[in-house]
């Protein structure tokens, strides 16, 4: 097997640089509509996140406070 030369070496150097700079990379892009459904849904995450750490407060509240749970047993009760 012939061994290469430095000069084919540069070659195939050069050429395998000029595909790499040659090749086209698609972006996708984002619309207006895709963003703002993006930010809302995000809002939402947040939203019911604090939403169920309010609920769990309130509850282990409840649950540690025998006052607060017969209030709560009497407010289920007056709405049933």
């Amino acid at each position: 097997m012939k061994k290469k030369s430095l000069f084919d070496i540069a070659m195939e150097q050069k050429n395998r640089k000029k595909l790499e700079d040659e090749n086209v990379v698609v972006t996708k892009k984002n619309s207006k509509i895709l963003i703002a459904i993006e930010i809302i849904g995000k809002i939402l995450k947040v939203i019911f996140y604090i939403v169920i750490c309010i609920l769990l407060t309130i509850g282990t509240t409840v649950l540690a406070n025998s006052e607060l749970r017969e209030q709560l047993m009497n407010i289920v009760n007056l709405n049933l």
